[in-house]
C-alpha cells in the first residue's frame, strides 16, 4: 500500500508531502518540506526506513539552510547507532529516531507504544534538530487519551517541552498536532498489478 500525505504548519510558512509505503518487507518513508523558520527558509528532504513492525533501520536526510548539509543515521541489529558512519554510544538506548519540522516520526513512535486508552510509555528518542543538524539524546512520553474507531487522541511530552495533543487517524498518521501541525489531505494510491 502506498499512500501521500500532506501536512501544513500553523505556526509559520510551509508543507509538508510525503510518500509513505508499507509492505512484508517494511515501511519506507520520504518527504520533503519547506518551511520558514526566524524568518529563514529550510528545505529538508529524508529518507526514513523501518522494518514491518515500526523499528528504526535508516534514516537519510538532507537539509538546506543558508547551505547544504546532509547525515545518515542507523541502527545495527545489535542495537548500535551510527552517525555517518560512527558509532554513538550516547544514542545507544534510543528506540527510534525524532525530527523537528515534521509530524511523521510520531507516527513509529505510537505504533511502538501500542497504548489503550488512560496508558503511557517512555521512549527514548534521537532527536534531530533540522536548524542546526545536532543529534542528541532525548526522552519523551505518549499517553493514550482517547481510542476511537477512526480517531484517536493523545498526549505527547517531550524532555524540555510543553506538552501537545496529538490527533491520530485508525494507522497512527497525524490529523493534528495541537496549535503546529494539520493534514491537509491523504491520498491512496493503489498498485493495479495484472497476472
Amino acid at each position: 500500500m502506498q499512500q501521500t500525505l500532506v501536512w501544513k504548519p500553523l505556526t509559520t510558512a510551509g508543507v509538508e508531502s510525503l510518500r509513505l509505503s508499507m509492505d512484508e518487507t517494511g515501511i519506507h518513508a520520504s518527504s520533503h518540506l519547506l518551511q520558514n523558520r526566524n524568518g529563514h527558509s529550510i528545505a529538508a528532504t529524508y529518507v526514513l526506513d523501518s522494518d514491518p513492525r515500526w523499528r528504526f533501520r535508516h534514516l537519510w536526510l538532507k537539509v538546506e539552510n543558508q547551505g547544504s548539509r546532509s547525515l545518515r543515521l542507523s541502527r545495527d541489529i545489535r542495537g548500535r547507532w551510527l552517525l555517518d558512519g560512527q558509532h554513538r554510544r550516547d544514542l545507544d538506548p534510543c528506540q527510534l529516531v525524532m525530527l523537528s519540522g515534521t509530524p511523521f516520526t510520531h507516527t513509529p513512535a505510537l505504533h511502538r507504544c501500542d497504548l489503550g486508552t488512560g496508558q503511557s510509555e517512555q521512549l527514548h528518542v534521537a532527536y534531530i534538530d533540522l536548524s542546526s543538524m545536532r543529534v542528541e539524546a532525548r526522552r519523551m512520553r505518549y499517553q493514550c487519551l482517547r481510542q476511537q474507531p477512526q480517531q484517536s487522541l493523545y498526549r505527547c511530552e517531550a524532555e524540555g517541552r510543553k506538552a501537545i495533543e496529538l490527533t491520530v487517524d485508525r494507522q497512527a498518521l497525524l490529523v493534528e498536532a495541537q496549535g503546529l501541525y494539520q493534514r491537509m489531505s491523504a491520498r491512496t494510491l493503489s498498485l493495479n498489478t495484472w497476472a
